[in-house]
This record gives structure tokens, sequence and C-alpha cells, in this order.
């Protein structure tokens, strides 16, 4: 059986693949850095007709590529070339005989098993076209499981990271995260991890693209160890370690605690810039000021010296 995001190029060797979100935005990257379609597919691991196809399909008005715009059209394209092959919403009997027979005590593999089709076809239909049908459903739509059942990690790009429990153990390295704003504009921060010291990036948006663009500017952060959550901002985390010659680790899902002090600091960020704050009404510059006082301010935890004394690399302040 031929699977169907993958066919073989008998000519060149090289295999045709459908684009993926990560690879979208890794596209988007390498295009705004100059890379031609060639030079992109080869970085890609992809064939330059892949390139081509997803630039003819996928393209802005204006003619630019956008990694969230591309995938919005994807998506859109593969619901919509699926509608003429759903099974209920093509037969207005059956979704009305489905409708009356679903109940709160009348699970869908009972309606299925009365009407000759599969339960997983009543949920994806619901789920799809019918969410008002949820509250007939027997937990009303709510996933249920099984105690002492771990949640599963999520997959995608976090499946292949490189985990927290792979970090040495040391004192030095960085913790990463991103502080969000009411808009688009976000900070981008990172703490040192035994000094306190921070560094405090303004984005302009929470892309992958601008994260990976900040790390190849900051010349601070490279050849560093680097600890970040699974946000999708750092979803380039393999050219963030190729430009900057760091290795980047990620905390557990849902374990922020493994992050405390980048937690910490952006709490303290947070008594000046509190949630719902534009931070695209700031400069850089007013960032800096802030993230100074933060770095010359004595700490206790620091045995009362301040985190830029601790970090050496900044000045001679005490």
């Amino acid at each position: 059986m031929e699977c169907p995001n993958y066919k073989l190029n008998h000519t060149t060797g090289m295999s045709y693949q459908h684009f993926n979100r990560d690879r979208r935005i890794a596209l988007g990257v390498l295009l705004y850095e100059g890379f031609n379609q060639k030079d992109a597919a080869r970085s890609l691991g992809v064939h330059p007709s892949t390139i081509g196809r997803e630039l003819k399909r996928n393209l802005k008005e204006d003619g630019r590529y956008h990694a969230t715009h591309a995938q919005v059209l994807a998506r859109t394209r593969r619901k919509d070339s699926k509608k003429k092959y759903r099974k209920i919403e093509n037969d207005q009997e059956l979704e009305e005989r489905i409708e009356s027979m679903l109940h709160p005590l009348v699970s869908p593999e009972v309606v299925a098993h009365e009407l000759g089709i599969t339960h997983e076809t009543i949920y994806a239909w619901i789920y799809r076209s019918r969410t008002d049908l949820k509250s007939k459903l027997p937990y009303r739509g709510k996933k249920r499981r099984r105690y002492g059942i771990k949640r599963q990690e999520k997959q995608g790009w976090t499946k292949e990271v490189r985990s927290i429990d792979e970090r040495p153990d040391t004192n030095h390295g960085w913790e990463g995260d991103t502080v969000i704003g009411s808009t688009k504009s976000r900070l981008l921060t990172h703490v040192e991890r035994e000094s306190l010291f921070a560094v405090v990036d303004l984005l302009p948006s929470g892309e992958a693209g601008d994260v990976h663009q900040k790390m190849k500017e900051n010349e601070v952060l490279h050849e560093s160890i680097i600890t970040y959550d699974r946000g999708s901002e750092f979803s380039l985390w393999r050219m963030i370690e190729k430009d900057t010659d760091s290795k980047v680790f990620f905390a557990n899902s849902h374990h922020p605690w493994e992050r405390g002090k980048n937690e910490n600091t952006n709490g303290r960020l947070r008594r000046v810039f509190p949630k719902g704050f534009d931070f695209g009404t700031i400069k850089q510059k007013e960032i800096d000021r802030v993230v100074w006082l933060m770095n010359h301010t004595k700490r206790k935890s620091l045995d009362w010296r301040s985190p830029c004394r601790v970090f050496g690399k900044c000045c001679t302040s005490s």
C-alpha cells in the first residue's frame, strides 16, 4: 500500500512529501533569509518540486510566503476535498436518524451498531459539523481517562526534542521563554541559571522565525546550554543550535518549575508590564532600561550581589 504523503521520484531518488506545519515555518525562515527554492529544498531534505508546489498553492496575494497563511490554506483545502466522501453529511435521512437516537444514555457505539456504521464516523461528524450535539454524548464531549494513566505527550515537532532529562548536570546555561502581550508583540526572555542575569528582546510576533532571528543576533546567548518550554515559538530549535553553536533542551510539558528561574524573571517583568500590556507600544530601549535595573539590583539569593556582578560579563558594578 502506498503512503499518500510519500512518493518516490525514480529519476532522482528523492522523496515528494506534503508539507506540514513545521516545514512551513522552516521554509518561511529560509525564504526570508534569501534562500532560493533549490537551496531551501536541500536544507529541508525535500525535492525542489515540492517547494515549487508549496509556493504555487500558498503564496499570499502580494507574492510573499507566510507559514501561518499557508497552513490555513492547506487545512482548508484538505477539509473541503473530503466533503463529497463524508457519509453522514451527504445523507440527510441518516443524519436525522442519528440525531434522534443520540442520548447521554445511548452512546454513539450503540447508535452505530443499530445503523451499521462505525462509531468513529459519528464522533467525527459531531466534532466536525454538529458540535451542538455534544450535549447528547455520554460525557458531554469531555475526554475521560482512567486513573493512573498519564496524559500522552504532544506529538509533532515536540516528539523529537532533546529532553531536560538529558541536560548536563551543571548550574551554567540559560532558561528561556516568551512573555505574551495584548497584541502579537511579545518579549523573548532568557535568564542565566547561576547569576540570574537576564537578557530580554522585543519580538514583533510569536513566530518561530522571529525567535530564531533574535537568537542569531544575540551573541551573549551563543555557545550555551539553553532550556525552553515546549511552545511552538521554539520549534526551530535545530536551526537555533546550528546558528548559535548552542545545545537546546526542553522542559517536560506542564512542568514550569523545571525552568523556575525564568518563571521568576518573567514574574518580575510583569510587575512593570502587567498582563494585557501592549508591547507594540514600546521600543527595545525601554525594555533595556527595565532589564538594566533588574541586572544591577542586589539579590538575597545571590548573597546580596547583583546578577551583573555574578555574571561577570556586564560591567564592574557590585
